[in-house]
């Protein structure tokens, strides 16, 4: 299955570059994963990425947003409303302005499929659900490109849709997200929801290393 999605900008921030955010140049797998389960989730289904297809040249730019350094909890906040707001918190003392190196008008096309986590054979239910909710514009949170305030449009791609000349040849990515690792811990710090219930434990990012050939994003190995 495919589909396309677009929008004016994209932030996919490296890991490296937490402080100041830095995107990635093209959008990770595990982003991808996460706009399909906006569009169509079910805790049986794990989506699985081919290759992400970009549309548009590759194009970057910089802006300083104020953002704030205390990360804020709601222990401090309750505490904050029995004391009648004493001692609560400002943001004017604790901004700091940070560069951020932001895509500009991305487009995609992700090829994909899915796996289904039970016994029960509903694959082709899903797939017809899947490209009606993608057919109407239908979604279950909103989508967007790394950041919420950045919208992904999205739809079924066209013939027309194909990568930009200036994408012809091949582009080393490095090292890039590909997949989410849900591990089941009783003292782990994430809860998330599978066809048998809710589970607990820890999430481990694998990286894999990424090229980019003709404006096809897919693993080197």
């Amino acid at each position: 299955m495919q589909l396309k999605l677009w929008g004016e900008l994209g932030l996919f921030t490296r890991p490296e570059f937490k402080a100041e955010p830095h995107s990635y140049r093209v959008m990770p797998f595990t982003a991808a994963v996460g706009v399909l389960e906006s569009i169509f989730w079910k805790p049986e289904i794990k989506y699985k990425i081919n290759h992400i297809t970009v549309l548009k040249p590759i194009s970057t730019f910089t802006i300083q947003r104020n953002m704030v350094q205390s990360k804020q909890s709601y222990r401090n906040a309750k505490d904050w409303m029995k004391n009648d707001g004493i001692g609560g918190y400002t943001a004017v003392g604790d901004r700091a302005q940070r560069n951020h190196v932001i895509l500009r008008d991305v487009a995609y096309i992700i090829d994909f499929n899915f796996d289904l986590q039970t016994e029960a054979d509903l694959s082709n239910k899903y797939v017809a659900q899947i490209k009606r909710r993608i057919e109407k514009g239908q979604c279950f949170r909103q989508p967007y490109f790394g950041c919420r305030e950045y919208i992904a449009h999205f739809g079924f791609p066209s013939e027309e849709d194909q990568p930009a000349p200036e994408l012809k040849g091949e582009i080393d990515l490095g090292l890039m997200p590909k997949q989410m690792h849900f591990i089941p811990d009783q003292k782990g710090a994430v809860s998330w929801h599978t066809a048998e219930g809710f589970v607990k434990g820890n999430v481990v990012t694998e990286f894999a290393h990424f090229i980019m050939q003709d404006g096809r994003v897919c693993c080197k190995s």
